[in-house]
């Protein structure tokens, strides 16, 4: 977004924010080191055989080796992206060290891009098969296991999944480290922040011998991962340019973000 366009972006959600406090100045984030390697990802693509949806393959990847945040970016931190101008005003309390919520999925990419102008690293929002990588034993697969030809086997066993979530409803936020560290040493993955993510969303068509027939990306809807996998669209503040997109970002969605290593 240039410059101008951006202050005035600026001003105007001020008016709903107010203006940001202020704040120290940026640190290097702590980063926990993920190897390259193979990894076995269920795609995040919705796939059908002809009109029949069916739970996503499992494609064996090679990743190269990146480093991600230990911590998810808290209010502190995008604070002083709001501060030089660079990202737009969001919601935040007075303590400010709970994680950032209330940010579109634009306002994550900006603020990867003001984090590598400060650091000299090149941040990024990690893709889906990124994330699960990290999130290892705390990764959420996803799949149904309901493959009949009557579709309302699917059907129910999407609904209880839901059903088995609802109990899990979590609202209130947490400070860093409330829900402790993983395998690998990041905090606080899959808890009750979900996490944006580079993926778009992608519609595969496959023969019924698993051969992929056609695929198709929209990248107005994004991949969001935490303890389940979401799609989710921009959530853009503007009505008049944000179409069906259009909205408040809600306050269960953050950012953690990753940068590639040699």
């Amino acid at each position: 977004m240039p410059r101008a366009a951006l202050a005035t972006a600026v001003a105007a959600v001020t008016v709903l924010f107010g203006p940001g406090p202020s704040v120290p100045p940026i640190e290097i984030p702590a980063t926990v080191t993920i190897p390259a390697g193979p990894f076995l990802h269920r795609t995040s693509a919705e796939v059908r055989i002809g009109t029949r949806r069916i739970d996503p393959p499992v494609e064996r990847l090679t990743l190269g080796s990146f480093a991600i945040m230990a911590h998810q970016v808290t209010q502190e931190d995008y604070a002083r992206c709001v501060a030089d101008g660079d990202c737009l005003p969001a919601p935040t309390d007075p303590g400010m060290l709970l994680p950032q919520t209330g940010i579109n999925w634009s306002d994550g990419a900006a603020y990867a891009v003001w984090l590598s102008e400060e650091t000299g690293q090149d941040w990024r929002l990690p893709t889906d098969a990124e994330w699960l990588r990290a999130a290892a034993e705390r990764g959420f697969d996803g799949a149904l296991g309901a493959e009949a030809d009557d579709p309302s086997e699917r059907w129910l066993a999407s609904y209880r999944a839901e059903v088995s979530r609802r109990g899990e409803a979590d609202l209130l936020p947490h400070p860093q480290g409330h829900f402790g560290r993983n395998s690998l040493g990041i905090w606080d993955m899959a808890g009750n922040v979900s996490e944006w993510t580079e993926s778009c969303d992608e519609k595969r068509a496959s023969s019924p011998e698993g051969r992929l027939i056609a695929s198709e990306r929209f990248c107005g809807v994004r991949v969001a991962q935490g303890k389940h996998r979401a799609f989710l669209v921009d959530f853009v503040r503007d009505a008049r340019s944000g179409g069906c997109a259009a909205g408040i970002p809600p306050d269960f969605l953050g950012l953690r973000l990753v940068h590639d290593l040699p």
